[in-house]
């Protein structure tokens, strides 16, 4: 017994310094301590190893960070880094990009592609954003960033429920309310159109005092609505034009019989009154790679427990994902980057 464990001690590998290429560890004045713990973390860390609170560190060399970056929760306020740009002369590194960002190579490229401002990653606070924004930088790509307070998605723009168009004065009429306000075309400065999607899976299982639930029935359904936000000049809030319940009389004899021709109706309108405003149609092109930070709101929600015999008992579950918060950030974006 004594010789067998004599041998494998000798098979196993020596390690011998002289084959080490590279110094592993940090010298001790690269060390950063930590003012939450005081304890000394590497050069390259973004949050301490020991307490995870923000370091005090040099964005000189941000893009070799290890930033270690959660998923911010859909209710949490983040900052967004937007991707603006690349630079045409550099070819940005995914791989090492992605690992920098801690996301997937296949979503990074996605969003790079897209060939449009979108947000990159959404972090929970202003410092996390700017050492990004270095880092990002070095990899030859132009960001900028923009608060979730700036883009209020629990805030919509102000649903119309008509408007008057005449001699290049507008008259919004507030849906809710039924308060006017009156603008001239001349401000309108942005024009957003979108697609609210709305998806819904009603279950219910049937339970029994000791056997595991059991799926008895299931039904789906989904909605897709056009959805149309118009911002005028020193207003972030914006308006929102919706299908249903807006009255698009004030196309006269363009109006037709389809919403969904009315609403195109009403872009070429607002065009003519103001044709420096900025037209944008991509979201749907888009969702794709938006998605891959800001993803859908979805929710799971009980619908009680219905008796179904002795012993036995159904429960109702319903399932639901809506697009709305995102295209709401998506709009407010475009105001943030004119």
């Amino acid at each position: 017994m004594v010789e067998n464990g004599d041998n494998e001690r000798r098979n196993e590998p020596v390690f011998d310094p002289r084959f080490q290429t590279e110094n592993l560890a940090y010298d001790t004045d690269k060390l950063i301590a930590c003012v939450g713990c005081s304890r000394m973390n590497p050069p390259n860390r973004l949050n301490c190893l020991y307490c995870g609170r923000e370091l005090e560190i040099d964005i000189e060399d941000a893009a070799s960070i290890k930033t270690n970056l959660r998923t911010l929760e859909l209710w949490e306020r983040g900052v967004n880094v937007i991707l603006c740009e690349g630079d045409a002369c550099v070819e940005p590194d995914t791989e090492k990009l992605a690992v920098f960002l801690c996301m997937d190579a296949t979503d990074l490229s996605l969003i790079i592609n897209a060939g449009t401002p979108l947000p990159i990653v959404r972090v929970e606070s202003e410092k996390q954003a700017d050492i990004l924004l270095a880092g990002l930088e070095q990899f030859g790509l132009k960001c900028t960033l923009v608060k979730d307070d700036a883009l209020a998605a629990d805030k919509p723009p102000v649903r119309l429920s008509g408007m008057e168009i005449n001699d290049q004065q507008l008259t919004l009429k507030d849906f809710n309310t039924g308060n006017l306000t009156e603008t001239v075309a001349a401000d309108l400065v942005l024009i957003v159109l979108g697609s609210i999607t709305e998806s819904k899976v009603d279950s219910l299982e049937k339970r029994g005092l000791r056997k595991e639930a059991k799926l008895i029935g299931e039904s789906a359904t989904a909605t897709d609505e056009a959805i149309l936000d118009v911002y005028f000049r020193n207003d972030p809030v914006g308006f929102r034009v919706r299908l249903a319940g807006f009255d698009f009389s004030c196309l006269g004899e363009r109006k037709g019989l389809l919403a969904g021709e009315n609403l195109q109706r009403l872009i070429g309108v607002l065009k003519e009154q103001a044709p420096g405003a900025k037209y944008v149609d991509n979201y749907l092109a888009v969702r794709q790679a938006l998605g891959r930070v800001w993803d859908v709101e979805t929710r799971k929600d009980s619908k009680g427990v219905q008796h179904a015999g002795f012993g036995k008992a159904e429960l109702g579950v319903v399932a639901s994902t809506n697009n709305l918060n995102q295209f709401t950030k998506y709009s407010r974006l475009q105001w943030h980057l004119l």
